[in-house]
């Protein structure tokens, strides 16, 4: 007999915008993309035709609605949080709420130099995020962080020393472009943060770390990064950093009357290299 070890549902891709009124004027919008997935006492659903422990995804569908009518804000983490304690409230045949927020970010359009009050302009490099883990029996764990943010630096980058063997063909660089699509993510050890607060200062020494610090291999600045980061929150226990290579190779003009010329480059990130790790306090 087959043994059903593990299961869990819900809806993906929820996607609202709020206008946040302030003023007749002047207003704050916030939209989402959102999935919140269940687990629990679900077990009957899968092993007979008795349906009455299902919450249907639509209504799931509903919740989130009408949760972001009432209670969202400008900060996508609080409403996580919203989330996971509502349907675990609502419902008590369920033991896990696992939700993640996506955010489509808008920034002020300036006219002469001034912010104005009610229109935007969207910020498209990079997903902001957010992800809760609210569980009945261990609490919840709440994470933030940033998706495919695009950068790049045009020199203080190397990559020398390195180990090589009868494979290795890639020459040593002492001056070399640097660009990856940064993916990070931190876990909150302190749920009465200033989440938008706390995200805005680790973003910050993230991109610091990038654009400042010499990078002599693509992990040392990872390390300083999540070090950056730490050192920026202490509402924060950990980051997880992924940084794939982003490549500028030289073209070669040679056959162009432009020999050992360095500044044409052919953009490419297929295939890359992929790094990643975890720093922790």
């Amino acid at each position: 007999m087959p043994t059903l070890t593990q299961n869990r549902y819900g809806k993906s891709r929820v996607r609202f915008l709020k206008n946040i009124r302030h003023s007749a004027t002047h207003h704050d919008v916030c939209e989402l993309e959102a999935d919140v997935l269940l687990s629990g006492d679900l077990d009957g659903s899968y092993l007979s035709d008795n349906n009455s422990s299902i919450v249907p995804t639509d209504t799931c569908k509903n919740t989130l609605l009408l949760l972001a009518h009432d209670h969202l804000g400008t900060c996508r983490n609080s409403f996580a949080l919203v989330i996971g304690r509502h349907f675990l409230e609502k419902h008590p045949h369920i033991s896990l709420v696992e939700t993640e927020l996506r955010e489509r970010a808008w920034a002020r359009i300036h006219i002469d130099g001034q912010a104005h009050p009610h229109a935007f302009s969207h910020a498209a490099n990079g997903t902001p995020f957010s992800t809760l883990r609210h569980s009945r029996e261990s609490g919840e764990t709440l994470s933030s962080g940033i998706r495919d943010q695009l950068v790049l630096k045009t020199t203080r980058s190397s990559f020398t020393g390195y180990k090589t063997c009868d494979l290795t063909t890639l020459p040593p660089a002492a001056e070399r472009f640097l660009s990856t699509r940064i993916s990070a993510e931190w876990t909150f050890s302190d749920l009465s943060a200033d989440f938008q607060k706390a995200d805005q200062a680790i973003h910050a020494a993230i991109i610091r770390v990038f654009a400042e610090n010499h990078s002599p291999s693509v992990q040392r600045t990872l390390y300083e990064m999540g070090e950056a980061a730490l050192a920026a929150s202490d509402a924060i226990s950990e980051i997880q950093l992924t940084l794939p290579n982003v490549h500028f190779l030289p073209l070669d003009l040679t056959k162009l009357g432009r020999p050992d010329q360095t500044i044409l480059s052919l953009p490419t990130d297929e295939p890359h290299g992929q790094i990643q790790a975890t720093i922790r306090r």
